[in-house]
């Protein structure tokens, strides 16, 4: 075989591979963006903010008509509990404003999205740096063939064998860890509240555009202020009210509230099995807090 003839066959064999593996990834669909995602059921696997930003393009639109966005401490909402709403939990893992905009925005941009919950809390705009990946739309080439996929799959196997736990669920729910804990050092300096709680200036305008955003779609917002232990909150409860303040200037007349630190939610914030760590709530703490979500939600 002639050096010519052997590259022809080599570079012929390997553009095969390419669209033979291309095309199995297209009929998997793992985020379902390349077929019809109506009705499918999709849980994440790989790093959570590309499976999320992936699955905001047409699976989320396609079956839910709400969002929760916020961060890990309402990472554990079951969104499928909540009446009279299809929602998708856009939550992530230590996850900032910026991150959820970009993510959610690809939900948003069609019309079925009826319903945002929208947390209000220091962590989502501590900062506007993305942990792992900064998505961006060259995502969905590579969901065709990536190190993220092949992870994803990996992932999906483990999760079938039951090795490991998805990242989270059809609905977008993560599962956090049960046990009681202390706060975690990021965790922790976000919610040192000795100066007050810190506000990145691109994080607060992201959260502002996003704000401004629903309400040129007029597209209702439920601003959530997060259950917080009282032990945590008796420390911190004239800055964390001022926080919210501030993040809630642009806050609507036909917006709504549901504010966890307040006289209403004593109760609530007095019960340990609710909290793992002050902040985050356990399996049960979260049932808790969206059987009271829904319950606002449905007495309107």
């Amino acid at each position: 075989m002639t050096p010519r003839a052997w590259l022809a066959k080599t570079v012929g064999l390997t553009v095969l591979v390419v669209i033979a593996v291309a095309a199995a990834n297209v009929a998997i669909d793992i985020y379902g963006i390349f077929r019809n995602p109506d009705g499918r059921h999709l849980p994440g696997y790989g790093d959570d903010r590309v499976a999320k930003y992936l699955l905001s393009e047409r699976y989320v639109p396609a079956n839910f008509n709400a969002l929760i966005i916020g961060s890990s401490f309402s990472g554990n909402w079951d969104a499928a509990h909540i009446d009279g709403f299809k929602m998708y939990n856009e939550s992530l893992n230590g996850g900032n404003i910026v991150e959820e905009k970009t993510i959610s925005d690809r939900a948003l941009s069609s019309s079925r999205i009826k319903l945002v919950i929208l947390a209000v809390q220091p962590f989502l705009t501590s900062s506007h740096e993305f942990e792992t990946v900064h998505v961006t739309p060259r995502e969905n080439v590579e969901a065709l063939g990536s190190q993220n996929l092949l992870d994803a799959y990996k992932d999906k196997l483990r999760a079938h064998f039951r090795k490991d736990a998805q990242v989270f669920d059809d609905t977008g729910t993560i599962t956090l860890p049960e046990g009681p804990r202390g706060l975690n050092p990021v965790a922790a300096r976000v919610m040192d509240a000795t100066a007050g709680f810190k506000i990145d200036p691109i994080a607060l305008q992201a959260h502002q555009d996003l704000v401004a955003e629903l309400h040129a779609a007029k597209i209702p917002i439920v601003f959530v202020i997060p259950p917080i232990s009282q032990a945590l909150l008796a420390s911190r409860a004239s800055q964390l009210t001022a926080y919210a303040n501030r993040l809630l200037q642009n806050k609507s007349a036909s917006d709504q509230l549901i504010d966890f630190t307040s006289p209403e939610f004593e109760a609530f914030r007095e019960n340990g099995k609710n909290f793992s760590d002050g902040i985050h709530l356990t399996k049960l703490g979260a049932a808790n807090a969206v059987t009271e979500i829904n319950a606002h939600l449905n007495s309107r």
